[in-house]
């Protein structure tokens, strides 16, 4: 497999990349299912609907339809329902996916600046990721509240290149959904993606990334750099760590989904 050259730092994906939501998402589904006296839905349509955040889910599955639409009414109730169950006072199911802990651990030691973008909430994201035992390894967690716009637009790259001071040509994107292409595309990013998350069940090799991996155990290995990083002229031993809200330019407090 060939190496990717001129990496200063790295841009992960949350749900579908570093951690697997699908058992708190389908319980949060049936939740609301069960709010509206309707039956349940089978977990193998679930997945394939998954993306985009909560509102879209929500109007996928009332519809069944992936290019769907509800009314705002309904949407509001279902919204309810649906965050009471998803954000409910129980331990979360989400687990990381094989391989995350040692793709971190790798990264971490050779001094690459990671830092970690989700179309949830990032007080939601940050309590999970620590949950998860991984906060630590990211200078910066991006919620939704602190971009002016979700992927496939490329706000959020944008915003890791300038936290991270590097060009947005040498943030490395990771992630699983076309999406995450197409919003590294537009920053003029290198993409790697994972095959094994949520794409509405299409392979993500058609969506043409510049590497895929079934696991990300493999991604430090592929990456041309040396183990000691200069940034903007400043040698980064120990990435700092700031896990919370960013609210610059294009934020927006108390927007947007719980979730990718």
């Amino acid at each position: 497999m060939k190496k990717l050259e001129n990496i200063s730092a790295i841009c992960f994906d949350l749900d579908g990349t570093i951690a697997d939501p699908f058992d708190d998402l389908y319980d949060a589904v049936l939740g609301m299912l069960r709010g509206f006296d309707l039956p349940e839905e089978e977990p193998s349509a679930i997945r394939d609907w998954i993306g985009d955040g909560a509102d879209l889910l929500i109007h996928r599955v009332l519809t069944r339809q992936i290019d769907g639409r509800v009314s705002t009414t309904v949407l509001n109730q279902a919204r309810a329902l649906f965050l009471s169950s998803y954000l409910g006072k129980k331990p979360p199911k989400t687990r990381l996916y094989p391989g995350v802990l040692a793709c971190l651990e790798g990264l971490s030691q050779r001094q690459f600046p990671m830092i970690c973008t989700t179309d949830m909430q990032t007080a939601h994201a940050n309590s999970l990721l620590k949950a998860l035992g991984v906060s630590h390894f990211f200078t910066r967690i991006l919620g939704t509240d602190a971009i002016a716009a979700g992927k496939p637009d490329p706000d959020s790259i944008f915003e890791s290149a300038a936290i991270l001071a590097v060009p947005s040509s040498e943030l490395l994107v990771v992630g699983d959904a076309v999406n995450d292409v197409h919003a590294a595309r537009a920053a003029g990013s290198p993409v790697v993606c994972v095959d094994y998350g949520y794409n509405y069940g299409t392979a993500i090799q058609k969506t043409g990334p510049d590497t895929t991996l079934d696991t990300l155990a493999a991604l430090p290995n592929i990456i041309a750099k040396p183990s000691r990083l200069e940034v903007s002229g400043h040698v980064l031993t120990t990435p700092p760590v700031l896990a919370g809200p960013l609210y610059g330019r294009g934020s927006r407090p108390g927007g947007g989904a719980q979730f990718r």
